[in-house]
């Protein structure tokens, strides 16, 4: 089983906000676990999918942001 900081190091390296010297380090670790490897492979995969969607909020969200904002625009000029 992968820990929970190894883990967060591999996401970490799949956006690349890892820093180099951790980075190099997990590449070497790579080499050697094969269960490391295929989560990694799983977290490039599954990212590569997060990137292609699409996301937009519903029309009952975009309503209420709205009104709120509506309600409390006086609020901005005290």
């Amino acid at each position: 089983m992968i820990q929970a900081s190894t883990f967060d190091q591999l996401l970490l390296m799949a956006y690349g906000e890892l820093n180099s010297e951790d980075a190099r380090a997990l590449q070497e670790q790579l080499k050697s676990d094969e269960e490391l490897a295929r989560e990694w492979h799983s977290i490039l995969r599954l990212s590569g999918q997060l990137d292609q969607v699409s996301l937009s909020p519903s029309e009952t969200s975009l309503k209420i942001v709205l009104e709120h904002s509506y309600k409390t625009e006086h609020l901005q000029e005290i």
